[in-house]
């Protein structure tokens, strides 16, 4: 699945354990761990205010890092 900025505005929709699910399996997807347990609502403000601020530019950089990172493992 490839991940975009149109993407990424259409989680935000979402309510913050729906939005934290989608966020696992991009994560899972990607050979990355991360927690089961829901931040809590400043996690979740912190966490939406990065997303509407990313661009497809900053997708792409990320998937970058996560590539080499896997690479490395």
């Amino acid at each position: 699945m490839k991940l975009e900025k149109k993407m990424i505005d259409q989680m935000l929709a979402l309510p913050d354990d729906k939005l934290w699910q989608m966020f696992q399996l991009l994560a899972r997807g990607s050979g990355l761990k991360i927690g089961d347990k829901v931040p809590d609502g400043a996690g979740m403000r912190k966490m939406r205010a990065v997303l509407e601020a990313v661009t497809d530019a900053d997708i792409g950089r990320v998937v970058e890092l996560i590539d080499i990172y896997k690479s490395t493992k």
